[in-house]
């Protein structure tokens, strides 16, 4: 598990360079710059919606830590992924890479990320939350050092797959480095035809 989420980039970036031609000629691509990472981050509801590619979710906030250095971005939801979200240094993008350690609440610590998986509660106290490529705002004041922001984005929404909006089920199992215990944990379905190639490859 310690590194399956580098995997699933990895394979996600290499069949997806496979098959884009058909739709777009570029959809991921690797950005270099300030970003969010908050894949070891939890969410809390804000009781708003968020539309994304034409639906409606409940929004959700994450506190996240801002990194600086390559990441992963979609181009669909972030055509100009190298500009920030309001074209100030105010804000930042919440962008994907694989990291040994990050910043993580409540205190800010550099300290290592653990990879876990867990299933979905529809009583939603298992929830999950999609925090990439979404809009964030940089917050003044450091904490420990540490540069944060406030993300906002869908909660039960499927970050794969990458061109449409696909609610997640009960039920269904999501990749995360937040610790157990988080509410709507950011992190993503593990795709069934990803996780055969990572098995097929062991």
């Amino acid at each position: 598990m310690k590194k399956l989420l580098l995997v699933l980039a990895v394979l996600g970036l290499t069949t997806t360079a496979f098959t884009q031609k058909r739709h777009k000629e570029k959809a991921l691509t690797i950005v270099v710059g300030k970003f969010a990472f908050c894949g070891a981050s939890s969410a809390k509801p804000t009781g708003k919606t968020i539309t994304v590619e034409g639906k409606k979710f409940f929004e959700g906030v994450a506190v996240c830590p801002v990194m600086d250095g390559p990441s992963i971005a979609n181009t669909i939801l972030v055509p100009n992924p190298s500009i920030t979200p309001d074209s100030t240094d105010k804000t930042v993008w919440s962008y994907f890479w694989y990291y040994e350690s990050v910043p993580q609440a409540p205190t800010w610590e550099n300290i290592p990320t653990v990879s876990r998986t867990f299933v979905l509660d529809h009583g939603w106290e298992n929830g999950m939350s999609n925090m990439w490529c979404m809009p964030c705002k940089v917050l003044p004041n450091k904490v420990n050092g540490v540069t944060l922001a406030e993300c906002y984005g869908p909660l039960n929404e499927l970050a794969f797959p990458m061109r449409r909006a696909v609610r997640a089920l009960q039920g269904q199992t999501a990749v995360t480095q937040a610790p157990v215990g988080s509410t709507f944990s950011v992190g993503t379905i593990i795709p069934v035809r990803l996780m055969s190639d990572v098995k097929s490859k062991k």
